[in-house]
């Protein structure tokens, strides 16, 4: 498959997911089920398109000798599965769940899923010692493939895991206010070296990407409507809720906030493009998860609803 014909595929999943908010809830659902009834359909839809990977898993979980899934793997490339899921969606029945299940491969929490998942499972009491290692390693696969593949970075697994952990220890508030507090401290650093006459000191490099840098796709329509947007919605929340689209339907790789913020300025110059500490404290707002739930306030209510129509006027 080409590249065009890559991004005009990546396209149609968009708009399947866009007209078919129920179809793909249901399915969300189903792959957080604690039963994992969603990961059982997902192997469903794998043994049917490739018998012999059904033998293959019974084998490889039986096997202790080795901790990758590179023979696993392979049982898939070798049967050009990719072009069978493409054909399947193209032709795909009423029922079927590969629609549901590539917009949620390539715009869903599914990595993130997978790892909560595999943890979960890996937590249960009766669950073998073998089980149990099986899992850790497949855990790890999951997420060097993400980083490899490009779907994540290594910093948003570093953000997952201080968030499931805040979670599990109920320390969201502690959570919410640890990167505003790094904030104010280097703030702070910076203020009482400059009053002091002292340079700098040498950190980090920072990161200078420019906006048509971080976006991966349509670079040219997503530049004159992000343009567009900004000359009426110039909020930090509403900078945040663009930045959290753009990420989520895969138009622009993450990046911090304050990369973010000045590539915008960079490229806008006609526009003043409110300061990145307020924006950092909308996203960490909109990142919070709502109550005792595992939802997030971006999941939910009005935000959702504006999050989801940027979406759509993004891929229009």
């Amino acid at each position: 498959m080409g590249q065009q014909e890559y991004d005009n595929f990546k396209r149609l999943i968009r708009e399947w997911l866009d007209s078919h908010p129920d179809e793909y809830a249901t399915f969300v659902e189903e792959m957080n089920d604690k039963e994992f009834k969603g990961f059982v359909k997902v192997f469903k839809v794998a043994t049917t398109l490739v018998p012999r990977y059904k033998e293959a898993t019974r084998r490889r979980i039986g096997d202790d000798k080795i901790s990758d899934f590179e023979e696993l793997e392979n049982v898939l490339l070798d049967s050009d599965l990719a072009q069978k899921i493409v054909n399947e969606f193209h032709h795909s029945k009423r029922r079927s769940i590969i629609p549901a299940m590539l917009a949620w491969l390539y715009y869903g929490r599914s990595y993130e899923c997978m790892v909560e998942q595999g943890e979960e499972l890996a937590r249960r009491k009766g669950i073998t010692g073998l089980y149990k290692w099986l899992v850790s390693y497949m855990v790890r696969f999951i997420i060097k493939k993400s980083i490899s593949s490009g779907m994540r970075t290594k910093e948003d697994w570093v953000a997952f895991r201080k968030q499931q952990k805040a979670i599990e220890e109920n320390k969201l508030v502690e959570w919410s206010i640890e990167d505003e507090e790094d904030i104010e401290e280097t703030e702070t650093e910076d203020t009482d070296s400059l009053q002091q006459g002292q340079p700098k000191s040498t950190g980090r490099k920072a990161d200078t990407r420019t906006l048509p840098e971080l976006l991966i796709e349509n670079r040219d329509v997503i530049l004159e409507r992000i343009g567009t947007r900004l000359k009426t919605h110039t909020t930090e929340t509403d900078i945040a809720r663009l930045y959290i689209a753009l990420v989520e339907y895969r138009f622009m790789r993450p990046c911090p906030i304050k990369t973010f913020r000045n590539a915008l300025q960079q490229q806008y110059t006609d526009l003043s493009i409110v300061h990145e500490r307020g924006i950092q404290k909308a996203y960490r707002n909109l990142t919070t998860p709502f109550g005792g739930s595992k939802k997030l306030i971006k999941d939910i209510g009005e935000d959702h609803v504006a999050i989801e129509e940027l979406k759509a006027y993004l891929s229009a």
